[in-house]
């Protein structure tokens, strides 16, 4: 190629990247051949441009077969719905043979998502064909003009300057990176600590299920009740050390990854909306109580996932084979582990999956696709979320919530307790267990008729009921009925010789005597 063609080609590039802000998405020297997207004026067209000896016209054919085949990846990669591509061949001189159905208009894909614009600059009529090129795109006339006498230092200057460009852009965006830090992720990781530490100082987390639940973690009869906010404090909330270390070290390894890849309000976004997803999940299907970042951090996983479908020929081979054989370890472990929250985990993954399509990376171009994924999330999240609500208006097991119910009754947190008790009953769940703690709320609250009803229903549910038939005596005491309390105080201590019962049958006995 001579002096001219070969500026030419370098002054083309050096315009696009340093006047317009075009990136350069591929580079091939030994071809010589370049393509360029513009991600900060989307409407501007991809423009690849290629010196190339263009001898006859099939050899153009097939080149432009080639790059039709190559935008369609390319628009797949991208994620638009339409790509114009500009397709500059400079040549010493024109093929040989009829090409004017390739130069003379625009071409279209079979698809007609693909708008191709062909544009020869040969040597002879250089100088007539750049002002079109020039026209075409909107370019102030003699951009481009090329003089008689263009020698290697011209062309050494217009090479050196893009050969600068990219590296001073490539430096930038390197010192950019490393002075970014992972803010998200840190506070994420203060914030779930924090809330630890003084967990652990009001109460404990380990084997207090009533400081769990007090701290706002996942417990069905509390969001039937209306406590929706469990959806999202969950997620800070953690069982012991062994789980809070165990979150943080995985969130602190992936976590920066993640906020890099995405930029920091997309892996917020991401990881408290998974999070509120796999707690979803859990509140369908799982009845224990349950808390933990793991949701969420099971999002994030769902997210780097989402860049094997977005990306493939880039994330596929490094980034999708080590995540995805995290998940399945995950997975695979909670399978045949105790007290792991399995459905809280897949409802964070696919949720951080289809949260990360919606949201996509930054400066992709917008797709349809991603108002697919946001709708997907939405409409899975609605559905579940109807399913778990109606599930708590079916009778379900009290077995876990009565025992909740009772730590708070030990904790004197009576309101609470009658929340969760009365759920029950809403949703004819009530056994006599749930009975009795609700007439041990009616003594504390003097409300003897009222604890009379609920003693007499917890009896009638299951007679061999020793401290529902105490509770009753206490209610006929206190309405005046001590021959019938001492009856009730009987029973009581026949079923169960203890200390507490006996002492109350010989008060009720020296009373009466009184008398």
């Amino acid at each position: 190629m001579s002096f001219q063609e070969q500026y030419i080609f370098w002054r083309l590039t050096n315009y696009f990247l340093v006047e317009e802000g075009y990136r350069l998405i591929h580079l091939h020297e030994k071809k010589q051949e370049l393509w360029l997207d513009n991600p900060a004026q989307k409407k501007r067209p991809v423009i690849r441009i290629q010196m190339k000896e263009l001898s006859w016209a099939n050899v153009v054919e097939r080149d432009i077969e080639q790059v039709m085949r190559v935008c369609e990846d390319l628009r797949k990669q991208m994620g638009r719905l339409k790509l114009p591509l500009i397709n500059i061949y400079i040549t010493p001189f024109a093929p040989v043979g009829d090409i004017s159905e390739w130069f003379d208009k625009p071409l279209q894909s079979d698809n007609e998502k693909i708008s191709l614009n062909n544009i020869l600059i040969d040597k002879e009529a250089a100088n007539a064909q750049l002002p079109d090129l020039e026209e075409s795109l909107d370019i102030p006339a003699g951009t481009f003009h090329v003089s008689e006498d263009i020698d290697e230092a011209a062309v050494v200057r217009e090479r050196s300057q893009v050969i600068n460009y990219i590296t001073a852009k490539v430096s930038e965006e390197q010192v950019q990176a490393r002075k970014e830090k992972p803010y998200v992720t840190y506070v994420l990781l203060a914030i779930q600590i924090a809330v630890f530490l003084i967990m652990t100082f009001t109460g404990g987390t380990s084997n207090n299920t009533y400081n769990l639940v007090r701290w706002g973690a996942k417990f069905n009869p509390l969001i039937y009740a209306g406590e929706w906010w469990r959806f999202i404090t969950p997620m800070f909330i953690h069982i012991g050390l062994l789980h809070l270390l165990m979150n943080s070290v995985v969130l602190y390894i992936i976590g920066p990854m993640a906020e890099k890849l995405y930029g920091k309000w997309r892996y917020a976004l991401i990881y408290f909306i998974s999070g509120i997803t796999g707690v979803v999940a859990s509140f369908v299907f799982n009845v224990n109580v349950s808390a933990g970042a793991s949701t969420a951090i099971f999002g994030i996983f769902g997210a780097l996932l989402y860049l094997v479908v977005l990306k493939p020929h880039i994330y596929a081979r490094s980034l999708g084979i080590s995540i995805a054989g995290l998940v399945v370890v995950n997975l695979v472990v909670d399978l045949f582990s105790q007290g792991i929250d399995l459905a809280g985990h897949i409802g964070g993954l696919v949720g951080g999956f289809l949260i990360a399509g919606a949201l996509s990376m930054p400066n992709q171009y917008f797709h349809w696709r991603r108002v697919l994924y946001g709708i997907s999330v939405v409409a899975l999240t609605a559905f579940f979320l109807w399913f778990g609500f109606s599930k708590g208006q079916q009778p379900y097991d009290p077995q876990n919530a009565n025992g909740v119910a009772g730590a708070f009754i030990q904790n004197e947190d009576y309101d609470t307790a009658q929340t969760i008790l009365n759920q029950l009953k809403s949703s004819n769940s009530a056994d006599d267990v749930t009975f009795t703690n609700l007439a041990v709320i009616a003594t504390i609250k003097d409300n003897e008729k009222q604890a009379a009803i609920y003693a007499n229903e917890a009896i009638r549910m299951q007679p061999f009921n020793p401290h529902a038939h105490f509770l009753l005596a206490r209610s006929y005491e206190m309405q005046g009925d001590l021959k019938q309390a001492l009856e009730e105080a009987s029973i009581a201590v026949e079923q169960e010789n203890s200390e507490t019962y006996m002492q109350y049958k010989q008060y009720l006995e020296s009373k009466i005597q009184m008398r």
